[in-house]
């Protein structure tokens, strides 16, 4: 293969699993850790890769759109980057 795309779709959850601890400011008054709620977020998005392996290349891009949020604003995630691999001349093994 001289190239390959891929396409496919992504999630993610993410949950608070322990207690809060100390205290929060909300508008100005502190409450105590306990009384905020454990937050949750759900994301699903899309992934893109790009390899070229004949050149040792890799580019890839991802989306997550935030849909359900709970003790946390929503958001979207956007990741782009790449990868390309330098290769060095091997030293050869002595001929006996």
């Amino acid at each position: 293969m001289s190239q390959l795309a891929q396409l496919g779709v992504v999630g993610y959850d993410q949950w608070q699993v322990s207690h809060n601890g100390g205290t929060y400011l909300v508008a100005g008054l502190p409450v105590a850790a306990s009384k905020v709620p454990y937050y949750s977020v759900h994301g699903i998005g899309v992934q893109a890769n790009y390899i070229l392996p004949a050149k040792n290349f890799v580019a890839f891009f991802k989306y997550y759109d935030e849909y359900r949020a709970l003790a946390r604003p929503k958001g979207r995630t956007f990741v782009f980057g790449f990868s390309w691999t330098l290769k060095f001349p091997r030293t050869r093994p002595p001929k006996s």
